[in-house]
């Protein structure tokens, strides 16, 4: 059997801890009093210096994006929670929001200047579109903010399932799939991202 990724082990272990973090704060909540909640739009938590380490926000008050220390805009404001280095830099967080008709929830975890690994999940709440997925990236080593390379997807779409693997150009070089109907395919596309062999569909 084939092992499972380092990073991706990492990633699934403090996705577990976050879980139980999660559902330990919650008994914690119910069993303080059970005539009385605690209702906050905000908490930060911070390190000696001051820096946040980890904010818990409504969609209201989730602060900027930060990248050795300076603010950008989000292309959303989520609401959820947002881990960061002891420089006070962001490094992941827990995103959920609504946007034109969308639910998009979201996991992350990022190298020093945008994310390295995510999961996600999103519906629309009229249709009965949907999609789920987990992204991995390769570091930017030229250091751009908010950008990445992504090198392997692994998403479900209305049915369709698929593992994406891409070269250092994102060009998709390797395409596993299976469709609604239960249909199994292979695809390998050329650096033009030209499909050079097929098998199945």
């Amino acid at each position: 059997m084939q092992e499972i990724p380092r990073k991706l082990k990492s990633f699934l272990s403090i996705l577990v801890a976050l879980n139980l973090l999660f559902v330990g704060f919650i008994i914690y909540l119910l069993c303080f009093k059970q005539s009385n909640s605690l209702q906050l739009e905000r908490i930060d938590i911070k390190n000696q210096d001051g820096a946040n380490r980890v904010v818990i926000s409504n969609e209201n008050h989730i602060p900027k994006p930060i990248i050795k220390g300076k603010e950008y805009q989000r292309k959303m404001t989520p609401a959820g929670i947002i881990f960061y280095d002891k420089n006070g830099d962001e490094r992941g967080g827990i995103a959920i929001s609504e946007y034109d008709n969308m639910n998009l929830n979201a996991i992350a975890f990022d190298y020093q200047n945008a994310d390295a690994i995510g999961m996600y999940a999103q519906d629309n709440i009229l249709t009965n579109y949907f999609k789920a997925g987990i992204s991995i990236n390769d570091k930017d080593l030229s250091g751009k903010p908010g950008y990445n390379i992504n090198r392997i997807n692994i998403v479900t779409e209305n049915g369709n399932a698929s593992l994406v693997i891409k070269d250092a150009n994102e060009i998709p070089r390797l395409v596993l799939k299976v469709d609604s109907l239960g249909v199994p395919a292979i695809e390998m596309y050329d650096k033009e991202g030209v499909v050079s062999w097929k098998k199945g569909d």
